[in-house]
């Protein structure tokens, strides 16, 4: 083997990296889209689908990473710190369990009834999953020009206080109308689990300005 070629393979695998992390946050907005069908479907055995499908979507992550991880190992140099991109393969990881675990949840709970709050509620975890989506597709360039990573993090930051207001007004309404208890435990911690996937989704923010300020 030539010196070039001895080189060339201690070179950051960017065109490994990059798409790799893209293509982990694309699989989130499938995730999430397929979350917000499950919240609606009035069918148990509809949502018993969906949740298969997302459960799918959740390992075919974890494989990703794993991958993500091997070439971390295996590259000398790496397109950023390697603490950077382990953290934000995390974050992403973080985001997908809570997806799973959410619909998981539903699934698991059976409620009698899902409320409009839950509906809206999915709908910013699927809005959360875009914007990540959006940020993640800028890794590659963001070092010449941060401006649209910037702005998909600044609407991460608002979309998890829209959901903290979500779940603190639909937890007051649950209390003062929910008479069963059961059905109030099963729906608080359904609530509970897709707010703290908007908390995940905005811990990948707080990562990529970490990774912006190092960079940009």
């Amino acid at each position: 083997m030539s010196l070039n070629s001895i080189f060339a393979s201690l070179l950051p695998k960017e065109d490994g990296f990059f798409p790799a992390i893209k293509n982990m946050s694309s699989r989130l907005v499938v995730a999430a889209d397929l979350f917000t069908e499950l919240i609606s479907a009035n069918d148990h055995d509809k949502r018993i689908e969906l949740n298969t499908k997302i459960k799918a979507i959740e390992t075919e992550c974890d494989q990703i990473m794993v991958g993500i991880y091997d070439d971390l190992d295996n590259s000398f140099v790496a397109p950023f710190d390697r603490e950077d991109i382990h953290q934000l393969c995390d974050d992403l990881d973080d985001v997908m369990d809570y997806i799973n675990d959410s619909a998981k949840r539903i699934i698991l709970y059976n409620p009698k009834t899902m409320p409009n709050k839950a509906m809206h509620m999915g709908e910013i975890v699927l809005e959360c999953a875009k914007a990540v989506d959006a940020a993640i597709g800028e890794l590659k360039t963001m070092r010449s020009n941060p401006t649209i990573a910037l702005e998909q993090c600044a609407k991460l930051h608002d979309l998890e206080h829209e959901g903290d207001d979500v779940y603190d007004n639909f937890v007051k309404e649950l209390f003062e109308s929910e008479a069963d208890p059961k059905e109030l435990i099963k729906l608080k911690e359904i609530m509970q689990s897709m707010e703290t996937a908007t908390d995940s989704a905005n811990h990948v923010s707080k990562t990529l300005h970490i990774i912006i300020v190092k960079y940009a």
